[in-house]
């Protein structure tokens, strides 16, 4: 039945996808998979036009946001980009935003309905992250809650699926990535110990893991050749993060600590950026 619903939803409505990158292209590849094809807008790839582009129903937002100090993730791209639609449009957010922008571009905006949809997908694996993911969120604001069951059931499904505040959305992708650094940062710390007093780290961490509680994910302490996180996700996550607690008069001690840690693992390796690596989630 529900699958009956969700062939229709797609049917009933024309969808954009603005920005063609890791997010926008897998979300184009599921879309086509469907047999819809999405009007596309992305002028870095020379694909399609902001004519084309509002002529979509329903506009998902796959446009960088590059972490910019002391103001948490620039953006400069998501409001270019939402400020050259026009009429009144059902817009979902992809790119990660700080908490509160969902609700921010809402008043700015009031012409459209505004949503957030968190990715998480692995660079290497973003087609199949995309098609069967462990999770579905659509975050809504006040003006769009009518709409944001529409919109779950355009995507692909998953075990679990939640409908939530834009806000709680938004900070669900930073729990994720904060705690994947503090893990990083924890192997680490487990690692040097273990060298230290002569016991194999691999052998600790591969009994440790088994528990189902802990799992293995980001404990392997070489990781593409480096140790700590690197890449571009993990690295800023933490930073505006951390940004934005001081700014709400939350001293987020142990995410300071771990990034801390990671940047003295930096410099103790002579690596100078560390964005420079793949993504590591």
């Amino acid at each position: 039945m529900q699958n009956n619903n969700i062939e229709k939803s797609l049917k009933s409505y024309m969808v954009g996808v603005c920005g063609v990158g890791m997010v926008g292209g897998a979300l184009l590849r599921y879309f086509e998979g469907k047999g819809i094809k999405p009007l596309l807008y992305d002028p870095g790839k020379n694909l399609g036009s902001l004519e084309e582009l509002n002529q979509a129903d329903v506009i998902f937002i796959c446009v960088p946001t590059p972490f910019k100090a002391g103001e948490g993730f620039d953006l400069s791209y998501v409001k270019d980009a939402v400020s050259k639609i026009g009429g009144e449009k059902i817009i979902v957010l992809k790119s990660t935003v700080v908490p509160g922008t969902t609700e921010k571009m809402q008043k700015e905006f009031p012409q459209h309905k505004f949503l957030f949809n968190p990715e998480f997908l692995t660079e290497l694996t973003a087609d199949q992250d995309m098609n069967y993911p462990d999770r579905q969120i659509i975050g809504y604001t006040k003006e769009s809650f009518t709409i944001s069951k529409d919109i779950i059931m355009l995507l692909p499904l998953a075990p679990f699926e939640r409908i939530i505040p834009a806000t709680e959305a938004e900070l669900v992708k930073y729990y994720g990535n904060n705690w994947f650094s503090v893990k990083v940062i924890y192997a680490n710390q487990f690692y040097d110990l273990c060298e230290k007093i002569g016991a194999d780290y691999n052998t600790v961490m591969e009994s440790a893991s088994a528990d189902k509680r802990i799992g293995p994910s980001h404990l392997v302490v070489m990781h593409k050749g480096y140790r700590g996180f690197g890449g571009k996700c993990l690295n800023k996550d933490i930073r505006a993060m951390i940004e934005f607690g001081d700014k709400e008069g939350v001293d987020l001690e142990l995410l300071k600590t771990a990034e801390k840690v990671n940047n003295d693992l930096m410099k103790q390796q002579g690596i100078a950026d560390p964005e420079k690596f793949s993504k590591r989630e």
